[in-house]
């Protein structure tokens, strides 16, 4: 591959100052933020500014059979976004515009590389009384990819997963051509996927390898005058979980249902690892969860909560702290970077999965003990989505990114607790580092994976879209 001649006909695209093969451009994504992934290899960095430059970007790399990233933060665990086979890095982050807010069908069409504070600016400047959900992630991470990568948001539990929160796209695909899906490939209007053929899913869960989303429509949601979020602990995972999916199924106006380990407390405080393993065992609560809610009057808010707050004592758990409505509206995205940076290297990684709700114990069991057992303090969390018909289980592991050690052990506690909980039933890996997405593939039901293969050959032609050694070879 010739990059002087590949990058000037780049440029003639975007510009000389939106390109750059320059080693100390590319080598800023060749990597994840936090994960233990082997590094990749960035060829060739650009940055469009609309869709029919990332059409030309793809016309290019199929002409030289090169493989294209698209990319936005370099925020992700799993590294689905680090470039394995070299080529180009699609960065998206100039297109971070808001395009239109429909505030009677509640959305907004937004570009592919916005990100939470750009759209949670944007809503607070404008003042619609409208918001979106947002993650536990940092401000600077992407909206779409979040969505497309199954994201979970504070509004999980009325909106489900990121993916639920997409209204309708538009994509360029793998061979260049540019589609919408949703209601807006008949009309003007972005409210839904309904009632047409579902495309939607053929970019949901692909990591980019179908195409690049250049625009999507994102639901919001009003806001209401009252917000509670109750915080409880318990000194067991055993009493605290099915007191949450009690509350899932009580019709509380609960909009997100969390529970953390203490070993997520112990992270953010910068607590030494070994004092965390010290302090299990101890008095210290073992889970804490955070239950918000919304309501139109106050009247309703309190009614809300004293059955929330029944539920949880008649459960053994205790309800020690209430935020109420002006801290949580102007809630940013978590700046989470305090769980990975203080006094252990700035790395993490996390083996997630959904999960049927009956099998969250589970999880957290075989986590916790294989965590201990290797002097780690495991940092559990998970989700009760869209009124508890599915849950998130996952658990984090912290390591020195300077450390060689240090990442081989976290690599060797990650792959045994996938190992072990991998033989639960209804266990599926997401955001997954390559060895257990790999897994996934092998589980997938023989005729839909070939279905799978048959999709992508379709849409990218050439599979230049975010290749990964071993899975189209």
């Amino acid at each position: 591959m010739d990059n002087n001649v590949i990058v000037s006909e780049l440029e003639n695209i975007v510009g000389e100052k939106y390109v750059s093969d320059t080693p100390e451009i590319t080598y800023l994504y060749h990597y994840d933020f936090v994960t233990a992934e082997p590094e990749g290899k960035c060829d060739i960095a650009i940055m469009p500014n609309s869709a029919e430059e990332v059409q030309d970007i793809i016309r290019i790399a199929n002409q030289y059979k090169i493989p294209v990233v698209p990319w936005v933060s370099g925020i992700n665990f799993g590294s689905t976004a680090t470039p394995r086979k070299g080529g180009i890095v699609v960065d998206l982050r100039r297109l971070n515009r808001v395009l239109e807010v429909n505030e009677d069908d509640m959305y907004a069409v937004v570009e592919g590389g916005i990100t939470w504070a750009d759209l949670k600016g944007y809503l607070a400047t404008h003042n619609h009384g409208l918001k979106a959900g947002i993650t536990f992630s940092p401000p600077g991470t992407g909206v779409v990819a979040s969505c497309l990568c199954y994201g979970m948001f504070n509004l999980g539990m009325i909106g489900g997963t990121g993916a639920e929160f997409l209204n309708g796209m538009e994509v360029v695909l793998g061979s260049g051509d540019l589609v919408k899906v949703g209601s807006c490939s008949v009309s003007n209007y972005w409210y839904g996927r309904q009632p047409l053929p579902d495309l939607a899913g053929l970019f949901i869960g692909w990591e980019g390898s179908t195409g690049i989303v250049t625009k999507a429509a994102i639901k919001l949601w009003p806001i209401l005058p009252f917000n509670t979020m109750m915080i409880a602990n318990s000194d067991t995972a055993d009493k605290m979980i099915p007191v949450l999916l009690k509350l899932s199924k009580a019709g509380l106006g609960i909009t997100d249902l969390v529970v953390n380990s203490y070993g997520w407390f112990q992270s953010g405080q910068g607590t030494h690892e070994n004092n965390a393993i010290d302090a299990l065992g101890t008095d210290m609560p073992e889970c804490v969860s955070m239950i918000s809610t919304q309501a139109y009057t106050e009247k309703q808010k309190e009614a809300q909560n004293d059955a929330i707050a029944t539920i949880c004592e008649e459960g053994g758990l205790k309800i020690f702290a209430r935020v109420e409505q002006d801290v949580l509206n102007n809630m940013l995205p978590q700046q989470a970077w305090g769980c990975w940076n203080y006094s252990r290297g700035g790395g993490g990684q996390w083996i997630g999965s959904y999960c049927s709700t009956r099998h969250i114990l589970d999880y957290y069991h075989i986590a916790r003990k294989v965590a201990v057992k290797h002097g780690k303090i495991p940092q559990f969390y998970s989700r009760i989505m869209f009124g508890g018909h599915y849950c998130v289980a996952r658990t984090n592991i912290n390591f020195n990114k300077n450390d060689s050690e240090d990442i081989d052990k976290a690599r060797t506690i990650l792959k045994e607790i996938h190992d072990e909980v991998s033989s639960i039933d209804g266990v599926v890996m997401y955001k997954a580092p390559e060895w257990a997405a790999k897994h996934n593939r092998e589980k997938t039901f023989p005729a839909t994976k070939e279905l799978i293969k048959k999709i992508k050959k379709v849409l990218d032609p050439n599979n230049i879209m975010n290749p990964k050694p071993g899975i189209e070879d």
